[in-house]
C-alpha cells in the first residue's frame, strides 16, 4: 500500500493537518478517479496510525469490491476538544455534557462550516489541481462526529458533494441545529447518494445506545425525505469502534457507488 502523506494549513486555526492520499496502485496517474474524503484520516488505512489501534483499512474494501478510487484522508485533531470543534457545526450543550471531563472550556463546537469551506474552497481544488480526479464525483464518508459533519455537508455543499455515508453518527451532537438545517434544505437530485447506519450496542461516554438509536432514526427520516437513493441501516450488536466501520465498509462502498 502506498499512502502519499502532505501536511496544510487549516485557515481558520493555523494548525497543520496530515492529508493521507491513496490511488489504487493498478491505476496509472493520468487515469482520472473520483475521490472520497474522509475525515479522522489517521484511522481511514493502517492500525499503525490509527488511535484505537485499529484501521478501516479501506483500500482493502476498495479492492474488494473492485472499486477504483482515489481517497483524500484528513486527520483529525490530536486534542479531542479540537476536534469536537472541528466536526460541528454548531455549539450546543450535549456537547458540553459529552465532554464533561475537567476542561477549562465553556464551549465546545461550531468550527465546522468553517473546516467544511476549507475542503471545498480549498483542499478540494488543490487535489483536482494536483491529481487526475473527475472533479464532479466527490464523496465523503465519516463516523461519529465524523457523521456530522458529513451530513452537514450534503446538504450545505449539494453541488460539490455527491455521495455521503454517515456509520454511526454522534446524531445527539448538533441534534437540532442539524435536524432544522436538513428539513430546510432543498430535496436533493437524483444523482446524489446517502448512507446511514448505527449499532444496538453503541455508547460513548454518558451517551447510551437510546440516544444514538433515536437521534439517528429521527435525521435519517429527514435525510430520506430530501435524499430519494437513501439507505438506513440498524446494525444488531453493532458497537462504535473502527472494527465495526471497518466490517461494513464494503457494503457502504457497494451502496454508494452501485
Amino acid at each position: 500500500m502506498s499512502i502519499t502523506e502532505i501536511a496544510l494549513s487549516l485557515p481558520m486555526n493555523q494548525q497543520r493537518r496530515t492529508l493521507r492520499i491513496y490511488r489504487p496502485p493498478e491505476v496509472t496517474t493520468d487515469v482520472a478517479l473520483p475521490v472520497i474524503y474522509m475525515h479522522d484520516g489517521q484511522n481511514v488505512f493502517s492500525g499503525a496510525s490509527a488511535s484505537f489501534g485499529k484501521g478501516w483499512d479501506v483500500h482493502l474494501a476498495l479492492h474488494e469490491v473492485g472499486l477504483q478510487a482515489m481517497i483524500v484522508a484528513i486527520d483529525s485533531p490530536d486534542d479531542p476538544m479540537d476536534r469536537y470543534d472541528e466536526y460541528a457545526p454548531w455549539t450546543d450543550d450535549a456537547l458540553l455534557m459529552r465532554t464533561a471531563y475537567p476542561s477549562h472550556r465553556t464551549t465546545i463546537g461550531g468550527n465546522g462550516k468553517a473546516y467544511m469551506e476549507w475542503i471545498i474552497h480549498d483542499l478540494k481544488p488543490y487535489i483536482d489541481s494536483h491529481y487526475a480526479t473527475i472533479p464532479t464525483d466527490t464523496t465523503m464518508i465519516g463516523s461519529s462526529m465524523g457523521g456530522v459533519i458529513s451530513l452537514y455537508g450534503l446538504f450545505a455543499y449539494p453541488e460539490v458533494i455527491t455521495r455521503v455515508a454517515a456509520l454511526s453518527t454522534a446524531g445527539w451532537a448538533n441534534f437540532s441545529s442539524l435536524l432544522e438545517f436538513i428539513e430546510r434544505s432543498l430535496p436533493l437530485s437524483d444523482a446524489h447518494r446517502c448512507y446511514m447506519d448505527i449499532g444496538t450496542n453503541e455508547v460513548s461516554g454518558p451517551m447510551t445506545e437510546n440516544d444514538y438509536l433515536h437521534t439517528n432514526e429521527v435525521i435519517s427520516a429527514a435525510v430520506r425525505q430530501k435524499v430519494e437513493q437513501m439507505q438506513y441501516s440498524v446494525i444488531e450488536d453493532g458497537i462504535h469502534h473502527e472494527t465495526a466501520w471497518a466490517k461494513r465498509m464494503p457494503d457502504v462502498l457497494r451502496f454508494l457507488f452501485s
